[in-house]
């Protein structure tokens, strides 16, 4: 096992894989712990060789042409998050295998790294660790067998699960889907969310109108104090008790506290000032800005576009379940379910229009294309 902590540490290690054929990769960030999640470790193997990057003392530039869609084969276990997190610090992910899409398109029912291992290669790792706070150093020797563990064995799994891609003959769906996953992981890393931080709260758009105000101000204050900790914002307070107080609207300490979880634990106790006064703030604001209120505001299709949008997708998803019994293939290899909902919506009247749809694929369209033209037009009248 190699430990990379510095920049020429880093470079050394991308020079010396540059001319393999397959790097099997993982990284591992603090977002349970962090305000925003960070990449702390980086880890790479290839030949039986394990290099371990830190990732909070070593530049990572280097890495760029080794990770990228012109370096060798990367062997990724779940490409999405590992993609965003890469492209956050300028380092785009390319030319991948993703052994989680290949299982799940070879029709395994469990798709986990640990499950995958011991199921296809008889191998056990321990997976202790999954919620370990990465940013802390020396790395123990624990820590470091856990984070080789992860890599080591993931080249193995990909010859097993890829022979049998290739048996099934779903080499391209994979591929395929792989790009449209690196796609949109990276795109969503580089576009900021506009959205202030009571509308990201799940629920918030079944929040009566008379509480968004101060559901509004109180949200604010927990994300300015979970800045400030470098928390991640559960950690400070709930996203349930900001409802619950949201709901409750507290004038008095008295009050607030009989809103649960509001002032219990030592983060929350510290701000009853704030969140008193936030609640005062909210309930004199009025109703919340126009912007806002059409940012929770779900778009809404006239009654028969919508019906004809969903026959649409009931026909096509039809037409991919005998596609794929007929096939002998999961139905995410005939047409992924992204790629239903996309072209029930688009409705595409030639392969050109079909092809442009993201993740469909050209040999889909040649092979599969006036099927799926004529499950969207359905039957004549």
């Amino acid at each position: 096992m190699i430990l990379a902590t510095k920049g020429e540490d880093v470079a050394e290690a991308a020079g010396r894989l540059a001319g393999v054929g397959r790097v099997a990769f993982d990284l591992e960030s603090n977002g349970l712990f962090a305000y925003k999640a960070t990449i702390c470790v980086i880890q790479l193997a290839a030949a039986g060789e394990v290099t371990i990057i830190d990732g909070l003392t070593a530049k990572l530039d280097a890495l760029a042409a080794l990770l990228g869609e012109h370096g060798p084969i990367k062997v990724v276990h779940d490409v999405a998050f590992d993609a965003r997190m890469l492209a956050e610090v300028g380092i785009p992910l390319g030319n991948c295998h993703d052994t989680s899409l290949a299982a799940r398109m070879l029709g395994k029912s469990a798709t986990g790294l640990g499950t995958l291992l011991e199921s296809e290669l008889g191998v056990k790792v321990d997976k202790s660790m999954q919620h370990h706070d990465w940013r802390r150093r020396p790395f123990e020797a624990d820590a470091l067998t856990y984070l080789a563990a992860d890599v080591a064995h993931l080249e193995a799994l990909d010859d097993v699960l890829w022979a049998a891609a290739t048996v099934a003959q779903i080499t391209s769906e994979i591929e395929e889907e792989t790009r449209y996953r690196l796609g949109t992981a990276i795109a969503s890393a580089t576009t900021k969310d506009p959205r202030p931080p009571y509308v990201r709260i799940k629920g918030v758009d079944r929040v009566p109108p008379a509480e968004l105000p101060v559901l509004r101000r109180v949200a604010a204050v927990r994300e300015r104090e979970s800045a400030r900790l470098d928390v991640a914002p559960y950690k400070v307070i709930g996203n349930d008790v900001l409802l619950a107080i949201a709901k409750a609207k507290p004038r008095t300490l008295d009050e607030l506290r009989r809103v649960r979880g509001a002032t219990q634990g030592p983060r929350a106790a510290q701000m009853t000032q704030e969140m008193l006064r936030a609640v005062r703030e909210g309930l004199e604001d009025g109703p919340i800005p126009d912007e806002e209120r059409a940012m929770l505001e779900r778009p809404r299709l006239a009654p028969s576009v919508a019906k004809a949008q969903r026959g649409r997708e009931t026909r096509v998803m039809s037409w991919r379940r005998d596609a794929a019994k007929a096939r002998g293939v999961d139905e995410q290899v005939v047409l992924p379910g992204h790629c239903v909902k996309d072209a029930a919506e688009v409705f595409p009247r030639s392969a050109a229009e079909l092809a442009a749809i993201p993740g469909v694929g050209a040999f889909r369209v040649e092979r599969y294309g006036e099927e799926i033209l004529r499950a969207l037009e359905g039957p004549a009248p």
